[in-house]
């Protein structure tokens, strides 16, 4: 339950980041009101650490759970996805921090379902 709730969270909270630093904030600097650029990226910025904590927390319970479930196997991949949800919290998708923190998601929670299926059995084909 503590996982859907960080997920909730960080798809409430960063897609508010990205609208309102990302959409609210092309539309007045394309409109010559350059003071409140700054406010709403800032607003932007807090929306989005709020979402990232988010993150953290769904992956914080849901790495628990796997690993209580499938053992240390699923350990390697908690790591990665907690050092990238670390990283998140000031790089976005940007090059270079952005684009290597984005990397680790993937391998983090490839090594996660990985580990995950080869305990079960599921990778083998029928």
């Amino acid at each position: 339950m503590l996982a859907w709730a960080g997920c909730l969270g960080y798809a409430a909270y960063y897609s508010g980041l990205d609208a309102v630093a990302g959409i609210s904030a092309g539309a007045v600097a394309g409109n010559g009101v350059h003071g409140a650029v700054g406010w709403l990226f800032s607003t932007g910025d807090e929306l989005g650490r709020a979402g990232v904590y988010a993150l953290t927390l769904a992956a914080l319970s849901a790495g628990s759970v796997l690993l209580r479930r499938h053992g240390v196997r699923e350990l390697p991949g908690a790591v990665v996805v907690l050092g990238a949800c670390w990283l998140f919290l000031d790089s976005h998708i940007f090059w270079p921090r952005g684009v290597f923190t984005m990397l680790a998601f993937a391998v983090g929670f490839g090594l996660l379902t990985v580990a995950a299926s080869r305990w079960s059995g599921r990778l083998t084909n029928p």
